[in-house]
């Protein structure tokens, strides 16, 4: 009984952090330039941790007495537990409501604020692409379009939202990936575009890249250009989604096929540091939010044993 416990609380632990995970993408995407929505982050974190703590003195005072707990006992944790949460997640986002509207009327009416928006933007727009420029050897005014296009795209996209907060968003989204695409490909050209569509799939791939060469660079094992070409698609083809046409899924990798091949390109010191080193990509970028690898396989190990 105590063993089954135990599982109980590892999946409410896990439950609890994943959505202190995905929260944090959703609010970090919406509002960047917000220390204050930051600052709820890491008092939410700081509960999430406190609850870990009572849950495991629970299964621990549980185990003292014996281990005597029924079923109602543990579906009163989890019903309590999920109140809780309701409770927390109905205030964090009505926090999150006001400073959105707070964010939104002073972008409207401070030109500042505004210009070191769209100052971020361009900046993004430039960084959003430059992997694959460099890979593909854009020329200079190929990049630039791209960058350019991209940024047109989001400036279309978060002006529409702030200024007709009633506007369709699917539909200026629809709008302005197609403007996107058709600037990209008058850009690029035929067959480079598909080469970038490539890319865009495999964007996930790329982030946790990026999140793995920055970290090796500063240990003294920076990864080449090709090497990170290399180990972008070697993520990519160890992902079910991607084989099946989507677009990369960083929480569904088969890491021991990523690791079988990118043997054959890292060096023995990269390849350790590869499997050892905790990444979690996307956090800051459309492709979506991704848990480490170990996190991963942490999870994996805990749903078969629970089964």
């Amino acid at each position: 009984m105590k063993k089954h416990i135990n599982i109980v609380l590892i999946f409410i632990a896990i439950a609890a952090l994943v959505v202190a995970v995905v929260e944090y993408k959703r609010l970090h995407a919406a509002i960047k330039t917000n220390n204050d929505a930051a600052d709820a982050i890491l008092k939410r974190n700081a509960t999430i941790k406190t609850r870990i703590a009572d849950l495991k003195s629970t299964a621990s005072q549980l185990a003292d007495a014996g281990g005597t707990v029924t079923n109602a006992d543990v579906s009163a944790m989890l019903a309590a537990k999920d109140k809780t949460d309701k409770e927390e997640r109905a205030q964090f986002w009505a926090k999150a409501d006001a400073e959105v509207k707070w964010l939104t009327e002073r972008l409207k009416n401070d030109p500042d604020l505004a210009l070191k928006r769209y100052a971020y933007w361009r900046a993004r727009a430039d960084m959003e692409y430059a992997p694959f420029s460099r890979v593909q050897h854009l020329s200079q005014e190929q990049s630039e379009a791209l960058a350019d296009a991209e940024f047109k795209r989001t400036l279309k996209i978060e002006d529409t939202q702030i200024n007709e907060p009633d506007v369709d968003v699917k539909a200026i989204t629809k709008e302005a990936n197609d403007e996107f695409a058709s600037n990209a490909k008058a850009a690029l050209g035929d067959d480079l575009y598909e080469q970038f569509a490539v890319y865009q799939r495999q964007r996930a791939a790329w982030d946790y890249v990026n999140g793995y060469g920055g970290t090796a660079a500063l240990a003294d094992m920076p990864l080449s250009m090709e090497q990170s070409s290399q180990l972008a698609d070697a993520i990519a083809n160890a992902c079910p989604a991607f084989q099946d046409g989507k677009d990369v899924d960083i929480n569904k990798v088969d890491w021991s096929a990523v690791d079988a091949a990118a043997v054959n390109f890292l060096t023995p010191k990269q390849m350790n540091f590869f499997k050892s080193v905790t990444i979690v990509s996307g956090v800051d970028s459309d492709s979506g939010g991704g848990e480490s690898r170990q996190f991963q396989e942490f999870s994996k190990t805990v749903r078969k044993l629970a089964q």
